[in-house]
């Protein structure tokens, strides 16, 4: 993975707190947003782990030219920014993970780990700043299936595993994928599997 932060003593204090997991390497180090969008172009990291404000160029713009050029190296960010505005502007990016710096050691391994696994991870206190849904309506619109599918692509499956998970053709799910996306209104898996994680609770009953 790739770790950003303009700030020497953090970046280095994150490198050394991630490589105490054995399965995690940290193969480059970056200390603004133009580094990380070279760095991840010459490495292919599978995920970056950045922070938003970074001089030169800051985490949204680097994140969002990668994300346009179809890289595919998962984005984490840990921000101290809280507030919706950065939040959804990261999300609309299609970003796999947003955690806060304040966040325990924990929270940051497992997000990292979830991302790996092909999930999303938003901070909980995060999760109050997203725009909320008119839960009803998701229940009623959402067909069984399609909310069993919903449940998979919240937990990394891809379209192939998802159709051989639930005995289905890989066309039929693509056909129920593109009805989940057209509901929820979203554009991409990422936005999907956020909607899921905010309502699972209700799309479960």
């Amino acid at each position: 993975m790739l770790v950003a932060d303009d700030h020497a003593l953090i970046r280095k204090g994150l490198v050394q707190l991630i490589e105490m997991e054995k399965d995690i390497k940290v193969i480059s180090q970056a200390s603004n947003g133009e580094e990380v969008y070279q760095l991840a172009k010459k490495f292919m990291p599978d995920l970056i782990l950045m922070d938003v404000n970074m001089p030169v160029m800051n985490g949204i713009k680097a994140a969002k030219m990668l994300k346009e050029e179809k890289h595919p190296s998962k984005v984490l960010f840990l921000t101290i920014y809280n507030d919706r505005e950065y939040l959804l502007e990261a999300l609309k990016l299609g970003v796999e993970g947003y955690i806060l710096k304040d966040a325990e050691y924990d929270d940051l391994i497992k997000a990292i780990r979830t991302i790996y696994n092909g999930g999303v991870y938003i901070h909980p206190s995060l999760m109050e700043e997203i725009d909320n849904i008119d839960h009803e309506n998701l229940k009623k619109d959402l067909t069984p299936r399609e909310i069993e599918i919903l449940k998979l692509i919240s937990k990394g499956y891809s379209n192939k595993e998802i159709a051989q998970k639930l005995f289905l053709s890989e066309k039929t799910v693509k056909n129920h994928v593109y009805n989940i996306f057209k509901k929820l209104d979203v554009k991409d898996r990422t936005q999907a599997a956020i909607y899921m994680l905010k309502n699972e609770t209700i799309l479960q009953n």
